[in-house]
């Protein structure tokens, strides 16, 4: 026989399909017998109508004559959806070889089951595949079409021929991404299991069963592109149909395609444009008065990074540039094509997607769980909550290494070394404060340089990231720190060298971080917007005290910052700066490269760990907390209420080390933590005073110094015995020097000005709780006086001589040393050894 050959034209094909027929026909069909046993054909011969396969006794030659080995196979008949034969499959029987086909249309099929168009048609590209899930089935509404050729063009093909008209689907693995990718755009639908679908029937599991298992894994392949390798979910990535064209997502990027409109099977581009890398959305966002809107954007950078962002919509409505620049600046490609670029936006606002998510706009506790940039910790899984912000936030939150190095190669020898251990169990306090509902503060390690006041901020930054990065520092504004603040909220910020700020601005900046509150700031309308607001314990360092600081810029430090700023000696006392000891190396500079080669080698697993046991439960966590507290603060008990308050964040300090501890994180022994918080809160004691009446100190000392500096030049003499024909010129003059009674004498009109910055009524209560002030109207804390060339007497504030001899005094610790020792106990609290004090304007406390 004589065959035309293979052409692309439908209408060769059938040409050829007519005289095929003819010649198939004259063979005879082939006996059970002639099957020589071999297992495929058996099957088919016994699931295809009578006489479907026949006995090829001739070799069948083409008009190229080329010569075509059939002589010895047997033949199957391969069929359009209309019935007529197309072409046929030869098998040699129990042979290796691969069948001989033979099919110019590139879809005929081998049919089993009745061909109905009512019926729903199921593709394989398999014959065993196919042959093995009709005998699991053997459903009459079930049509199984096999595709005879191995190449997946023709299997394409095939797959479009026979869905036109009828419900087709192709079953595949979940994992097989390239049939979906080939299959795209065709009319008809995948079935996509975890298991191949003949292992499925073979586990008793019926098909309608598998349909109804799940119904995402039913794709419409005419609407599905390929989806990126590291996309799980099909569903988000389902293309979005958009004017004459439609945003498809493939590996490679997202794109706005246009089809070929004279393409029957709409599958061959006219227009292809590239719009960025690929990005999902993930879910539309809104917070809890569904307001403020926005969607859950994910991607990956070119070193396959995950990336999300909860990108506020309004960013859509102003310039869309500034959006555009916060996606290039973590890594998505985005196209320069001006027209291209615009797509992005409707694609992110118009995606269809259904998913929603509860929006935040705050980092830290929300609820029972830990909102961090780019997840949450201790979700319940219930709702999705992410933190949404009209920058997208580079996390510092690294994570390098394993915990149990962190632990066990650098924390754990540090345990004996009080401001280390001190330093990193601030790292693991900020999430107790709203568990305890405190507000927070900072510690200021006080020391010369080449101290190790830096090395002990990077070792408790390598807690949470990599402290390079994570380490923040005072050289910027209060603005930035502001927005620095907000972003380590319920977390811990360690800040370098205090020197670096304006000094002008540092006392305010202390004031906000410690209130945890920014400035009040107006919308574009004149309405208030909401200030940010935020809890943190942070960790300063510098080479002079905050009060030295700002002096230099000619203020004045009150108590209340230096009760929000606890200044802590950062030399340990032991003659190896910040060290207690060497454990590491055999000299502290060799010590210190140590530690910084091993905070630089493992960091960020510490701090995530911890995170996810706080959240694990957060009542218990809570308890536990406040409980450790309440411990602490038991053997602080005589302190005044401004120390008392300082000494309960050192508690809480504690509490978080010790918590740490029995999580195994720190690699300390129980109570280590202790020891050395309360190592440093002594320090601090020694420093400001256990009597904690640290304002009343700067008052009389203010006063004291405004005395000693102006005497001579702005207080005029009098005495009882001396004859003034003329009075002596001052200028500037503040007030009177009384020199028989050596009483100072200050105007009440002036006095508001010697009091600065302190409080007038303030000044005069605690100069009279004092007994340096002398008084005879106790309701106006004054006295009357004669002064010279007065008339009258005059109504004066008289201070008594003996402030220029007074001595503030402070309590120490044990005496004769620089404050308290602690032995290091178990988890309950260590005593203290404190000497009691007498209050202010008592002879015990001060002159």
């Amino acid at each position: 026989m004589t065959t035309t050959p293979q052409t692309a034209t439908h209408e060769k094909a059938r040409a050829f399909s007519t005289g095929f027929t003819v010649v198939m026909n004259s063979f005879d069909a082939v006996t059970r017998q002639g099957l020589a046993d071999d297992k495929l054909l058996l099957k088919l011969f016994d699931l295809l109508p009578p006489n479907s396969l026949l006995n090829v006794t001739d070799n069948l030659t083409t008009d190229d004559t080329s010569i075509v080995k059939t002589a010895g196979t047997i033949a199957i008949a391969i069929t359009d959806k209309q019935g007529d034969i197309v072409g046929a499959v030869f098998y040699t029987p129990n042979s290796k070889a691969k069948p001989i086909v033979i099919d110019p249309t590139g879809y005929g099929a081998i049919v089993i089951g009745e061909v109905n168009k009512a019926n729903e048609i199921i593709a394989f590209d398999d014959a065993e595949y196919g042959i093995d899930a009709y005998q699991c089935m053997a459903d009459d509404k079930i049509t199984f079409i096999i595709s005879p050729q191995k190449t997946k063009h023709c299997f394409k093909k095939m797959v479009q021929h026979w869905s036109s008209g009828s419900l087709l689907t192709v079953p595949m693995t979940i994992d097989n991404k390239g049939m979906i990718n080939l299959l795209a755009g065709v009319n008809a639908r995948a079935l996509v299991t975890m298991a191949d679908i003949v292992t499925m029937l073979h586990a008793n599991h019926s098909y309608e069963a598998i349909l109804a298992a799940d119904d995402t894994q039913l794709i419409s392949l005419k609407d599905t592109a390929y989806y990126p390798e590291w996309r799980d979910d099909p569903q988000l990535n389902e293309p979005m149909i958009y004017a004459d064209g439609r945003f498809e997502l493939y590996h490679d990027g997202l794109f706005f395609v246009k089809y070929n409109d004279d393409d029957p099977a709409n599958i061959t581009f006219k227009f292809k444009a590239f719009i960025c890398s690929p990005i999902e959305v993930i879910a539309k966002t809104r917070d809890t008065s569904s307001g403020t809107w926005g969607r859950l954007l994910q991607w990956r950078d070119d070193d396959s990074e995950l990336h999300t962002w909860s990108m506020p919509l309004a960013l859509l409505q102003g310039d869309a540039r500034e959006y555009r620049k916060e996606l290039a600046s973590q890594g998505l490609n985005i196209t320069t094509n001006p027209k291209q670029r615009s797509y992005l936006d409707t694609y992110i606002q118009n995606y269809p997607i259904h998913k929603r998510a509860l929006c935040v706009d705050k980092l830290g506790w929300h609820d029972k769980q830990y909102i961090l940039p780019d997840r949450a910790i201790g979700s319940d899984g219930k709702q999705l909550i992410v933190y949404q912000s009209a920058n997208s936030i580079n996390s510092t939150l690294t994570q390098q290494g394993e915990l149990a190095q962190w632990r066990d190669e650098l924390c754990k020898p540090l345990a004996e070394q009080s401001r280390f251990v001190f330093s990193i169990a601030c790292a693991f306090a900020g999430q107790l404060l709203e568990l305890l509902e405190y507000d927070g503060g900072g510690f200021h390690l006080l020391g010369s340089s080449s101290m190790g006041k830096s090395l002990s901020l990077k070792l408790a930054a390598s807690v949470w990231g990599n402290p390079d990065r994570y380490v923040k520092t005072w050289r910027s504004t209060d603005n930035a720190l502001e927005g620095t603040a907000s972003e380590h909220n319920d977390s811990f910020l360690p800040l370098d060298e205090i020197s670096e700020c304006d000094p002008k601005i540092v006392g305010k900046t202390v004031y906000m971080l410690a209130n945890g509150q920014g400035k009040g700031r107006s919308t574009t309308t004149g309405h208030n917007r909401i200030a940010k607001t935020w809890r943190i314990i942070f960790l300063s360092n510098g080479e002079e005290s905050l009060q030295n600081f700002m002096a230099q810029a000619g203020q004045k430090t009150n108590a209340g910052i230096e009760v929000r700023v606890a200044h802590i000696d950062a030399d340990a006392g032991q003659g190896l700066k910040t060290f207690d000891s060497l454990v590491l190396a055999d000299t502290g500079a060799a010590q210190a490269d140590k530690i910084k080669e091993l905070s630089q080698a493992y960091y960020g697993v510490a701090g995530i760990a911890w995170l996810e046991h706080i959240t694990s439960d957060k009542a218990a966590t809570t308890a536990t907390a406040r409980q450790l507290v309440n411990d602490f603060m038991s053997n602080y008990s005589d302190l005044a209420p401004q120390a008392y308050r300082v000494a309960k964040r050192f508690a809480i300090v504690a509490a978080a080390g010790e918590m740490a501890t029995l999580a195994g994180i720190t690699g300390w022994q129980s109570g280590q933590a202790t020891t050395a918080v309360m190592t440093c809160l002594d320090n601090w004691l020694d420093n400001y005073g256990r009597d904690g009446e640290h304002e009343q100190r700067q008052i009389i000392e203010h006063i004291k110094a405004f005395i000693e500096q102006h005497g001579s030049s702005r207080f005029q003499p009098c005495h009882i015995h001396m004859h003034q024909d003329f009075e002596t010129k001052i200028t500037n003059r503040a007030g009177y020097h009384n020199y028989d009674t050596g009483e100072y004498y200050f105007s009440t009109s002036t006095f508001d000005e010697v009091c600065s910055p302190f409080n007038k009524s303030k000044v005069l209560q605690v100069l009279d709780e004092a007994r340096l002030l002398n008084v005879t109207e106790s309701d106006r804390k004054t006295c009357r006086v004669s002064l010279p060339f007065k008339k009258n007497r005059m109504r004066v504030y008289a201070i008594k001589n003996e402030i220029l001899s007074c001595e503030t005094t402070k309590s120490t610790g044990t005496a004769g040393t620089a404050g308290t020792t602690h032995t290091q106990q178990g988890l309950g609290t260590v005593p203290s050894n404190k000497t009691p004090l007498g209050q202010l304007g008592q002879s015990s406390s001060i002159c």
